[in-house]
């Protein structure tokens, strides 16, 4: 695993995490053990849960820059880093990020969503809500209400991978 930080700070991940080549990560992203991360990506300032999926070519937390000031440039912002990147982004555990999906600043994706690919992600994603388009739209849900309060109940994104498996095929049969 190579990885390429930026804003040289100590990074906080393990060797359950997968990041392709390519990847730039922000040293005050934070990253939970079995996520993926594919190729080309960039994340700045992410707190990223367990069990996470990001597909290719995703921009998690990327700078924005100020609208209402007269100029857009960074160059007349004070400490330009920490000012396109004010506020966190944080995806909970068990999301999946489609290709080429963009994750604005201050934005949550939930626990379970999915972010389709392509798609601009500028408003939080409720647990386990499908969104897709530019901006992105939830669509619907992956369970039924009932079935996701088991989910949540079973907690098995907090599980190392053996045990996550076993809840799982349990849930599998339950619910499904």
């Amino acid at each position: 695993m190579r990885i390429r930080l930026f804003k040289k700070k100590k990074s906080r991940f393990d060797e359950s995490v997968e990041i392709v080549d390519g990847s730039r990560i922000c040293g005050e992203t934070t990253i939970g053990h079995h996520t993926y991360i594919g190729a080309r990506c960039d994340v700045t300032k992410a707190e990223i849960g367990r069990y996470v999926s990001i597909a290719n070519n995703v921009s998690i937390g990327s700078g924005e820059h100020h609208i209402k000031n007269i100029s857009t440039s960074s160059l007349f912002y004070k400490n330009a880093y920490e000012e396109l990147t004010r506020g966190t982004c944080i995806i909970e555990s068990d999301a999946w990020i489609a290709v080429d999906a963009v994750i604005r600043r201050n934005v949550r994706i939930g626990l379970g969503a999915i972010v389709g690919a392509n798609s601009f992600v500028n408003r939080d994603v409720p647990d386990f809500g499908i969104v897709v388009g530019s901006p992105a739209k939830l669509i619907g849900y992956r369970f039924e209400p009932d079935q996701i309060e088991q989910i949540r109940a079973s907690c098995w994104w907090e599980a190392g991978i053996e045990e996550a498996k076993e809840i799982i095929a349990r849930l599998q049969n339950e619910i499904l």
